[in-house]
C-alpha cells in the first residue's frame, strides 16, 4: 500500500490541536477550536468533561460495550435549557404524585449522583416536569434512565400541542409515541443505563415537559394507576435542546449551559498535497439527520478549488466532489440505508480519471475533467473550504495519498 502524505487517526491531542501521524514534522496537524467545555465518553465508558479548546477523542458505545478505538467527535453549538440536569429534587422540577430521592446509584459519569423517581400511592398519573416557553420549530429532550422495578417510562408534553413517547427501559427498546412527537431513540450506555430521547415539533408556546412512570408500553399520554412508593426507575442527565436530535450531554447546575461549536482546520501545506493526482479517504459517521450537508475537504481556503467528501443526511447520501476554479470536474453520489453508521469513502482525482469508492468497492467513474494548477491545494479542513457547512460527526480515519 502507498504511504499517505497525510494521515490523521485520532489518538493524540493537545490544547487547540489534533495531531496527525503523518507528516511527522507538524505540517499535518489540525487547529482546533471550541470556546467552552464539553463532554465525551472516555475509554472506561464513563461520561467525562474536557476543557475549553481540548478536542474530544470519543469512545463509541455499541450495545452497551465500549469500543476499543476512539473517533474525533465534532458537534455544533447547543444549549441545555434544563437548569438542573442532575438534581431533580430542585423546585425547577415540579412533582405530581411522584418523589425524587437523590444520590441513590452510580450515574453514567461514575459518581453517586443518579436519583430515584418513585410514585405516591395515589390512583392517578405519576410524573415530574419543568416549564418552558418554546420559540423554534424543533426540540429534543433526552435523559439517562436505569430500570429498578418499573419497566416503562414515558416522556410527556403539555401546553399547546401535546404529545407522549414510551420507552422500555428494561429491554432497551422504544415503544409507541404520538401527538407532537416525530421520532424517538434509545441508546444502550452499559451497566443498565439507557439514554432515551424524543424530538417534537411545535409553535411558540408555553409548555410543560416531563418524565412519567407508566405500567404498560402501549399507554397513551399519562396512565392512571395506584402507585407504589417503592416502584420507579433511576434518572440522570436531563437535556432539552433546540435541535432535531440529541447531542452529547451538557451538564447544568442552576442555569442553562451552552457547548460552543467546534471547528477543525489547517492541516497540510502546498507541499503536502499533489495538485495533479491523489486520493482523499475517510472513515466517517454523520452526527444526525439534521437536513444539512456536512463537508470536509482538501482546498485552497475557498470553495472554488477543493476535493471534498460530504454527507447529506436528508437523502442518506455520501458524495464526492472535485471543484477546479469554481467549476465541477467530477461529482459522485452513493445512497446508504443510513449515514448514521460508519462508512469508508475514497475519492480519486486525476485529469480525465476520477472515481469514488465506498466500503472497498468502486461505485462510480468519470473520464473527463481537469485538475488543479501547481501549488493550489494547501489545507485540509472539516468544512467545504470556506469555513461553512462544517463537518459534524465522528471521524475514525482521514488519509490523503499523492498518487
Amino acid at each position: 500500500m502507498a504511504t499517505p502524505s497525510l494521515a490523521m487517526i485520532p489518538s493524540a491531542i493537545a490544547d487547540a490541536k489534533v495531531y496527525s501521524v503523518l507528516p511527522n514534522n507538524g505540517d499535518g496537524d489540525f487547529t482546533f477550536d471550541r470556546a467552552s467545555t464539553a463532554t465525551r465518553v472516555g475509554q472506561n465508558g464513563l461520561i467525562e468533561t474536557v476543557a475549553i479548546d481540548l478536542p474530544r477523542l470519543n469512545y463509541d458505545i455499541s450495545n452497551g460495550v465500549v469500543q476499543s478505538c476512539p473517533s474525533l467527535l465534532l458537534e455544533p453549538a447547543s444549549t441545555n435549557l434544563v437548569t438542573y440536569s442532575e438534581d431533580f429534587s430542585q423546585s425547577a422540577w415540579l412533582k405530581t404524585r411522584a418523589t425524587i430521592t437523590t444520590n441513590q446509584i452510580t450515574s453514567p459519569d461514575g459518581t453517586l449522583s443518579a436519583s430515584f423517581q418513585a410514585e405516591t400511592t395515589d390512583n392517578n398519573s405519576h410524573f415530574i416536569f419543568f416549564n418552558y416557553t418554546t420559540s423554534v420549530a424543533s426540540y429534543t429532550f433526552s435523559v439517562f434512565v436505569k430500570y429498578k422495578n418499573r419497566q416503562y417510562m414515558q416522556f410527556i408534553k403539555g401546553g399547546g400541542a401535546s404529545g407522549y413517547a414510551n420507552f422500555d427501559i428494561l429491554n432497551g427498546t422504544t415503544a409507541n409515541f404520538g401527538g407532537a412527537y416525530t421520532s424517538t431513540k434509545i441508546e444502550n450506555y452499559g451497566n443498565g443505563w439507557y439514554r432515551c430521547s424524543g424530538t417534537f415539533t411545535g409553535a411558540s408556546e408555553a409548555m410543560n415537559f416531563g418524565v412519567c412512570n407508566i405500567l404498560t408500553n402501549v399507554s397513551s399520554r399519562f396512565e392512571n394507576y395506584t402507585g407504589d412508593v417503592n416502584s420507579g426507575f433511576y434518572i440522570y442527565g436531563a437535556q432539552f435542546e433546540a435541535l432535531s436530535y440529541a447531542t452529547s450531554y451538557i451538564p447544568t447546575n442552576g442555569s442553562s449551559q451552552t457547548r460552543a461549536a467546534e471547528t477543525c482546520f489547517g492541516a497540510g501545506t502546498s507541499s503536502t498535497f499533489n495538485d495533479s493526482e491523489g486520493v482523499l479517504y475517510a472513515e466517517i459517521k454523520a452526527l444526525a439527520n439534521d437536513g444539512t450537508s456536512r463537508h470536509f475537504s482538501i482546498n485552497d481556503g475557498t470553495a472554488a478549488n477543493k476535493v471534498e467528501i460530504y454527507y447529506d443526511s436528508t437523502t442518506n447520501e455520501i458524495n464526492g466532489h472535485i471543484n477546479v476554479s469554481g467549476v465541477t470536474s467530477a461529482i459522485f453520489s452513493h445512497t446508504f440505508a443510513t449515514v448514521l453508521e460508519y462508512h469508508k469513502v475514497a475519492v480519486k482525482y486525476k485529469a480525465n480519471d476520477f472515481s469514488m469508492f465506498v466500503n472497498g468497492a468502486q461505485i462510480a467513474t468519470d473520464t473527463s475533467g481537469v485538475v488543479f494548477s501547481a501549488n493550489t491545494l494547501n489545507n485540509l479542513a472539516f468544512d467545504k473550504g470556506n469555513a461553512t457547512l462544517e463537518f459534524y460527526g465522528n471521524t475514525k480515519d482521514i488519509r490523503v495519498f499523492n498518487e
